[in-house]
């Protein structure tokens, strides 16, 4: 099947992918997201807001050099979600990717014979290399990230706003950072 430049591609109904021309463009959705600011008051979400949500999600120096790339490639592909909003599972996905790394590197040999984010999270806890799981409104936080790494890991139709996104990105960043003796930045409310 050839196309013309510009044209729409649909698949099964849904658009499969941004024309050129809107390629560039923010994700339509952000139309509809606003912010309480300080100054301004309750104003439409700017890209300057979305990309200082995620400059705020950095690890901090010390993490070993692999982790940080993996980590980075969750952030940019979270940058990237102000084009498409679909790319927040691609990013959530990078950063529970670079914390069951952080995990590996972490435990070692141990962590090689052991499969899955769950038991590893289980086996630093154990070893007191990581505190319990912290309780939220959502139960078990250590649960709760594994069953959101399963969930894109094995193909899901959930999109997650750039909030929760940032809670994800926030918890693995904890984590990571509690596995390497390092302080963890707290998330600053915008």
């Amino acid at each position: 099947m050839t196309y013309k430049a510009g044209q729409r591609r649909y698949c099964q109904g849904t658009d499969a992918m941004k024309t050129y021309a809107e390629a560039l463009e923010p994700d339509a959705r952000y139309r509809i997201v606003m912010t309480d600011d300080p100054v301004d008051g309750l104003r439409p979400l700017s890209f300057r807001d979305h990309y200082d949500m995620v400059a705020d999600l950095e690890l901090p120096a010390g993490a070993p050099d692999v982790v940080v790339r993996i980590y980075a490639r969750a952030l940019n592909a979270l940058i990237y979600g102000w084009l498409d909003y679909e790319l927040m599972v691609v990013a959530a996905g990078q950063a529970l990717a670079s914390l069951e790394f952080a995990l590996k590197i972490r435990l070692g040999a141990d962590a090689k014979k052991m499969p899955g984010l769950a038991r590893r999270l289980g086996y630093a806890v154990e070893r007191n290399i990581l505190s319990a799981p912290q309780k939220s409104q959502w139960g078990d936080d250590h649960v709760l990230l594994v069953h959101i790494r399963n969930e894109i890991a094995h193909g899901s139709e959930h999109v997650y706003p750039p909030n929760l996104a940032a809670i994800i990105f926030d918890r693995c960043r904890a984590l990571i950072c509690e596995l390497n003796d390092l302080p963890a930045p707290s998330l600053r409310k915008r």
